[in-house]
């Protein structure tokens, strides 16, 4: 481990202020360990979509993988709340289940919203063991990243996302080619601009010019030399990529949150956080949490925000596996003004 960047805590360490001081001194990742509250959080977690025994037979449709309960889930127009498909072409996909939990302005109660989800037929609350476990973790990974602020459940609130990935690079073509089939004439072109957009490299990845590329990529002859010269530059971008590895989600920083901290049950998928240049892998797992600083903290603190990416291993000739691939998000959020 690049010991570096990447540091362990322990849960009473995690009492203090350990994650100012690490994340100032440059710290892109802390790992809290040997604390039983995260793995009973991931098998809550778990239990509660019907993915806590992946290979048994008698399960019935777990989520992520019945498009009605997802579509009863989903919020129209809001992409950050609800059950979501996220597939950018290029960039990533994801089914999600995302949701704020809150201290009650009112009664200082524990609340989530959206408060409940359907489950088959049945609309059911969100646990009260989920909310209270990640109240615990994050109140306490506030008040260690900020020792000076003292107002977690006026201020800020949970954002909560179950992010579920495909197992294989296959799978990813599959879905994006029943997703563009499924599409009218124009929405494809639509599609064709997003795919193009979202794998622009160099010069390219730019703000606007991105744009721009992806709409000229289109046209005959310039788009052929456009390709050629994205080809190139992608190339030295991407040669950090390990053999056998699928880019699955670019590199980025977690856009509107503070901190972000990942935990989750995963079969081949990978994050690594990038240090001095070098991409370092960053363990995501039921028996740890991974902590690192997000876009926002940078405007309060300083602090920058750890940039990231997801791979997926996927080496040739290996076959149709029934990967499991889930990921637990928790990050600290400005408290929305509409909640209660």
């Amino acid at each position: 481990m690049h010991t570096n960047f990447i540091s362990s805590i322990s849960p009473k360490e995690l009492q203090g202020d350990e994650l100012s001081r690490l994340f100032v001194n440059g710290v892109r990742a802390v790992m809290v360990r040997d604390d039983d509250r995260i793995h009973r959080l991931v098998d809550a977690i778990l239990e509660w979509l019907g993915a806590d025994e992946p290979h048994s037979a008698s399960l019935q449709s777990p989520f992520g993988k019945n498009l009605l309960n997802l579509a009863r889930n989903h919020i129209a127009g809001n992409g950050l709340l609800g059950d979501i498909l996220r597939f950018e072409p290029g960039r990533i996909v994801h089914t999600a289940r995302k949701f704020i939990v809150y201290g009650s302005a009112i009664d200082r109660s524990l609340r989530t919203f959206p408060a409940r989800f359907y489950v088959g037929n049945h609309c059911a609350l969100v646990p009260y063991m989920i909310k209270e476990l990640v109240s615990n973790l994050m109140s306490e990974i506030f008040s260690s990243t900020f020792p000076w602020r003292h107002n977690f459940h006026s201020s800020y609130a949970i954002e909560v996302e179950v992010l579920t990935y495909p197992g294989s690079r296959s799978d990813v073509e599959v879905i994006g080619n029943t997703l563009a089939d499924s599409l009218g004439r124009w929405s494809r072109w639509g599609y064709l601009i997003d795919a193009y957009r979202n794998n622009a490299y160099g010069i390219f990845d730019v703000k606007i010019i991105r744009d721009f590329y992806a709409v000229c990529s289109l046209l005959p002859g310039i788009g052929r030399l456009l390709g050629f010269l994205n080809a190139r530059m992608a190339s030295a971008r991407t040669g950090s990529i390990p053999e056998d590895y699928f880019l699955l989600g670019r590199a980025h920083v977690d856009d509107g949150k503070y901190i972000t901290a990942l935990a989750g049950c995963r079969d081949n998928l990978h994050t690594q956080v990038l240090g001095a240049d070098v991409w370092i892998p960053l363990e995501v797992s039921a028996d740890a949490l991974a902590i690192f600083p997000s876009s926002k903290i940078t405007q309060s603190s300083g602090i920058p925000a750890t940039h990231h990416r997801i791979l997926l291993y996927d080496p040739p000739g290996k076959g149709h596996l029934a990967a499991r691939n889930i990921t637990l998000s928790l990050s600290i959020i400005d408290r929305p003004k509409w909640l209660d």
